[in-house]
């Protein structure tokens, strides 16, 4: 079932990069918008990207000139999501100012219902990632390695790792890249943490 229902959830990404890319393009400021165009083109690239993304992501005119210089299949540094944290926070990006039809795509790949109203999708969103960024504080200060091989499989399914087909060691270091991020960032930048879930898990030692 794990399998099925990871198919479920990768069907939603393309709506969250489509959705993101747009964002993109509606910031104001050109440096931080073009380093978010270069993140989105970087992990949706046509050589790994899921049936429909590719075509997706590219109607966006503005990062179709960054796609032709990308090579495909490169998955998102810490460093260079951290360099965008700031747009997700007090920008187009932040959760709620994020676009209707963007927030239930996200809660879709959260495995949350999106037939609730715009305040309480995005409210509900909201709890339920800084949920999920509390229990990453509690995990990192007991130490990944803590972990039976079960839990571990568990808690990177939960955080949008298909864990089922991965070795155990991949599994411990996405785990490990994700807490970095999660415990540096901020709960105003929540909005950050769940577009993560796609942006490091893509490209991630596909099955």
């Amino acid at each position: 079932f794990l399998d099925a229902y990871d198919c479920i959830r990768r069907g939603w990404y393309p709506a969250v990069l489509r959705s993101l890319a747009l964002a993109a393009r509606a910031l104001p400021e050109p440096q931080p918008r073009e380093l978010l165009q270069q993140l989105c083109a970087q992990v949706c690239a046509p050589s790994t990207a899921p049936s429909g993304l590719w075509e997706a992501f590219v109607t966006c005119h503005m990062c179709h000139l960054v796609l032709l210089q990308v090579q495909g299949g490169a998955r998102p540094h810490l460093g260079q999501l951290l360099a965008v944290r700031g747009l997700f926070s007090g920008s187009l990006l932040a959760l709620n100012r994020l676009q209707v039809d963007h927030v239930r795509a996200l809660s879709q790949v959260l495995f949350l219902t999106p037939h609730l109203p715009a305040f309480f999708l995005r409210h509900r969103l909201r709890s339920h990632v800084l949920e999920i960024r509390h229990l990453d504080r509690a995990l990192l200060h007991l130490g990944p390695g803590q972990l039976s091989e079960e839990e571990l499989r568990a808690a990177c399914y939960l955080r949008g790792l298909n864990s089922t087909h991965l070795g155990q060691a991949e599994c411990r270091a996405w785990l490990e890249q994700w807490l970095r991020l999660s415990c540096e960032l901020q709960a105003s930048e929540a909005s950050l943490l769940a577009h993560s879930m796609v942006l490091l898990s893509l490209n991630y030692s596909q099955p």
